[in-house]
């Protein structure tokens, strides 16, 4: 891939914001895409950057922490002695409440037992039908999946058979994205030697995968 392909649609938008990223921080369009592109210099530059703010945010989460727990340590201790007396007297309504809801939770039951008993004749019904039509729904995907059975078995053998080219198109592209990621990690103690190449399509075994290929095509 060329750098010319990478079109940027959003800095032009926030020129500012922009300009204050690569003052502050020292990022802009020109390190990232040359990162994005392989460019060892800038995988390298990163990778530090990115050690660099590993540390910091190693030691700034246990501060902030153990700050905020004092802070909000001394809140919760006052703000439960104003629940517990508020509760107080919550409570004491709720018990008279109690006495009015459980007559009405009374007559709640006698009325829904009833609607039940009219509604699980209503199912039955209901289920009857559902039943007929279940089983010939079942009856017509039996007939469907037997005819779509030699399709997939066809379509699964070129599946693997294909497999090896497919291996060998992703193995180059894990190599560039580990590459990146090493270089990223690592900065400038990075060693590239140390990622392993696949080379599916220069194995021996790829002609016997043609010759199944053709078998099946």
């Amino acid at each position: 891939m060329k750098a010319k392909h990478v079109k940027d649609h959003v800095s032009t938008y926030g020129k500012q914001i922009v300009k204050a990223s690569d003052k502050h921080f020292g990022i802009n369009n020109s390190l990232i895409v040359r990162a994005v592109m392989g460019d060892e210099k800038a995988l390298i530059q990163i990778g530090d950057m990115g050690k660099t703010g590993e540390r910091l945010q190693l030691a700034m989460p246990a501060i902030r922490e153990n700050l905020k727990n004092y802070i909000e340590g001394t809140k919760e201790y006052n703000t439960a002695l104003a629940d517990i007396y508020k509760t107080g007297s919550k409570g004491a309504l709720a018990i008279d409440k109690a006495g009015s809801d459980l007559t009405l939770e009374n007559t709640r039951y006698n009325n829904l037992t009833e609607e039940y008993k009219t509604k699980l004749f209503s199912d039955l019904e209901k289920e009857g039908q559902r039943h007929d039509d279940a089983m010939d729904i079942i009856e017509l995907t039996a007939w469907v999946d037997s005819q779509m059975a030699t399709v997939n078995a066809k379509a699964q053998m070129e599946g693997i058979s294909n497999r090896p080219f497919i291996a060998q198109i992703q193995a180059d592209a894990d190599y560039e994205n580990k590459k990146i990621q090493h270089l990223l990690e690592n900065g400038s103690d990075g060693d590239l030697s140390l990622i392993p190449k696949k080379h599916f399509s220069t194995n021996p075994v790829v002609k016997l995968w043609n010759q199944v290929r053709d078998i099946f095509s």
